[in-house]
């Protein structure tokens, strides 16, 4: 199954699920965060931290299970690990996720979950580039310097661990941590593994020429990225979550049966 039809399929559960669930437990979330990325400027590590905003609704299936919809806007940024390379980049996405998410004893004060979904990114790696004027940033689908088109858009695959912690039966503070494993190796702008010079437009050749010590200084081709190894992103957000049934506690009573006399 790929991802887009295991999206369309929790989606099409979860409006089912809305549907027949007599007993559906509803609450929504929003706060701060950061957010920061490994690729092929950053290396291994994840050393820039930039801001972002998490939006989430969940829903209460069961005592356990939970499905946790989101919306979040980031960015995220990198000097590049290589000098001579000098590929600083950054980029301000917005991403769409849905997640199954498995929970402890919602009456618990303290609470700890963990959840796996799949959902989508946009990408919009900006190229950096210091000028007389100061810096500037580049479009990198524009410039094109992997000579091949730069998707708008991600598939990603969110995983993550988080606490709630109750405050009362309707607010709760969350502090959720996860990880969005990409489908592609161009978050940052740069996959292929070396640039044929000559395949680049004059606009992209002057961008090499400017941020490279030594310039292109007549070769032939560029050192650029690892292609082997797809982009990652993660989040860290604390957020206030509002139950919004009532007092947050359901009914386990049954109603009363009609009384017939004959």
């Amino acid at each position: 199954m790929t991802y887009k039809k295991l999206f369309l399929t929790v989606i099409v559960l979860f409006l089912f699920s809305i549907s027949t669930n007599l007993f559906a437990q509803f609450s929504a979330a929003i706060g701060p965060g950061f957010a920061s990325y490994s690729g092929d400027v950053s290396g291994e590590k994840f050393n820039d931290i930039r801001p972002a905003l998490n939006m989430e609704l969940w829903y209460q299936f069961n005592r356990n299970l939970y499905l946790k919809t989101g919306a979040s806007i980031y960015q995220i940024a990198a000097t590049d690990v290589f000098e001579d390379r000098n590929r600083d980049f950054k980029a301000t996405n917005f991403e769409l996720y849905t997640s199954l998410m498995l929970g402890g004893a919602p009456e618990w004060k303290l609470m700890p979950f963990g959840y796996a979904g799949v959902g989508l990114s946009t990408n919009d790696p900006q190229y950096a580039m210091n000028t007389d004027q100061g810096k500037v940033f580049l479009d990198a689908k524009e410039l094109n310097t992997e000579s091949r088109d730069i998707p708008g858009a991600e598939l990603i695959v969110p995983m993550g661990i988080g606490l709630r912690y109750r405050l009362n039966d309707r607010i709760a503070i969350v502090a959720d941590g996860g990880l969005r494993f990409t489908t592609s190796d161009l978050l940052d702008g740069l996959s292929t593994r070396t640039i044929e010079v000559a395949s680049l437009s004059q606009e992209a050749v002057n961008y090499f020429e400017t941020i490279r010590p030594n310039g292109i200084n007549g070769a032939e081709t560029i050192g650029n990225g690892n292609p082997e190894k797809n982009d990652v992103y993660g989040i860290f957000s604390v957020k206030i979550l509002f139950n919004l049934n009532g007092n947050g506690r359901k009914s386990n009573s049954m109603p009363c049966p009609p009384f017939y006399s004959y």
